[in-house]
């Protein structure tokens, strides 16, 4: 039996992939204030106690979760200025700047996490992502081509870029820098997937819960198992976006199939990033070069059995972008760890066009999937004539050494004739 990790506060294959349909949370409510994450819960894939909602239910449930995800955004996203965030982030050395609850839940949840990886995952690190590019400040030009920082800027930036940095007291969360700055992005939207389950699941207390829960583009909950048109109840299957798509033609390259009651999200180096000098720069940064991540690693897939943490999603949106600036070896080694003791699952996709599995996933290749869909889906796909794009690598065999192919070269060259321009 797997344990569970106590937190560190108790608060195009088409045929069944998951697919984010109607129902939005979060992005544009009736005051006209803006807001930045979006939550879908869609319809089609919400029952409970085995039947959909009528669509008054719906429209009032779909009401409680944008005021629920909205809030959360007023809270703690860097995005407001009058966030516990911005106001932190503002703030002079000493001063101690108070915090709702849920600010100090993240907190406390962020150093747990940041010890669990050892310091690959921190919320310290908005001077960096400042200085390269990536605050909501610069959107608009995350994908301008642009020269490293010199190695004077790193040095300044990386000194105030520490968790040490911070402490949490009953009066709120104070710094020892004056210039230090925290960022919950790397475990913002995992948490508000955990917020809206729970509302779910206290929501319809006493009734069983079907239920796809989605968080933008990389966080997802599913809870409970499928159900197809004709009832019949199984697992959920969940394609793994190609962060390559641009050249292999594909939405996604790999597929995980039998998922129920997990999270799951994923990292990869396809969004907010640029490319300078036939080199990929990803919004991620490693805390420990002070640079955009580098190691070789674009995608990570994490799923965390909904019973393994209080706040799964948060979990694995932490583990995702910590593994993503981790040598391949050191991120395998992580995640078999994790699955033995808890039950932690996870995907890697190297820039070689190899991926790694972890764990007790059922992980399929395309050729894998479509068989998969006519054994099992009642699919009629012609096997010979899908193709693979990605290797299963040998995790064995595993090196932190990782060249690109002529696959990626060729992506990061048409990436970057295409960000030319404009």
């Amino acid at each position: 039996m797997k344990k569970k990790l106590l937190p560190a506060a108790a608060l195009a294959l088409a045929v069944g992939i998951m697919a984010a349909a109607c129902g939005s949370a979060g992005s544009e409510p009736s005051d006209g204030h803006s807001y930045f994450v979006e939550t879908d819960v869609p319809r089609s894939d919400l029952y409970v106690g085995g039947k959909n909602l009528s669509t008054s239910e719906y429209s009032s449930l779909m009401s409680e979760l944008r005021t629920l995800v909205n809030g959360l955004e007023e809270d703690f996203s860097v995005e407001f200025e009058e966030s516990d965030l911005s106001r932190i982030n503002a703030a002079a050395a000493g001063e101690l700047v108070p915090v709702a609850d849920t600010t100090r839940a993240l907190m406390e949840m962020a150093v747990s996490f940041s010890e669990l990886t050892g310091g690959k995952f921190t919320p310290a690190l908005f001077p960096l992502t400042e200085l390269w590019g990536f605050a909501p400040s610069d959107a608009g030009n995350y994908t301008l081509p642009r020269p490293e920082p010199s190695a004077a800027e790193l040095e300044t930036a990386r000194a105030v870029s520490d968790l040490s940095h911070f402490s949490l007291s009953d009066g709120g969360i104070a710094k020892s820098e004056t210039g230090a700055k925290l960022d919950f992005g790397g475990i913002a939207k995992g948490y508000m997937c955990d917020r809206v389950i729970a509302h779910l699941l206290e929501k319809y207390s006493g009734s069983q819960v079907d239920a796809i829960v989605k968080v933008s583009s990389s966080n997802t909950a599913l809870l409970g198992r499928k159900r197809d048109a004709n009832g019949t109840l199984r697992g959920y299957t969940m394609g793994i976006d190609d962060p390559r798509s641009l050249v292999t033609g594909v939405s996604y390259g790999l597929y995980m199939a039998e998922l129920s009651d997990v999270s799951v999200t994923t990292s990869a180096d396809n969004y907010r990033f640029y490319v300078y000098g036939g080199k990929i720069y990803p919004h991620i940064i490693d805390p420990e070069t002070g640079k955009p991540a580098g190691r070789g690693i674009i995608s990570v897939t994490v799923v965390v059995p909904n019973a393994a943490h209080d706040s799964p999603g948060a979990l694995a949106d932490a583990l995702s972008t910590a593994a993503f600036c981790m040598p391949l070896t050191r991120a395998l080694s992580l995640f078999s760890e994790l699955s033995e003791t808890y039950g932690i699952g996870a995907v890697i996709l190297t820039k070689d066009f190899k991926y790694y599995t972890v764990g007790d996933l059922v992980v399929l290749n395309r050729k894998e999937y479509a068989q998969y869909c006519n054994d099992r889906l009642g699919g009629n796909y012609d096997v010979d004539a899908i193709e693979d794009v990605y290797e299963k690598g040998d995790i064995g065999a595993a090196s932190d050494e990782i060249l690109p192919c002529d696959r990626e070269e060729e992506y990061i060259s048409l990436v970057a004739e295409r960000l030319s321009r404009g």
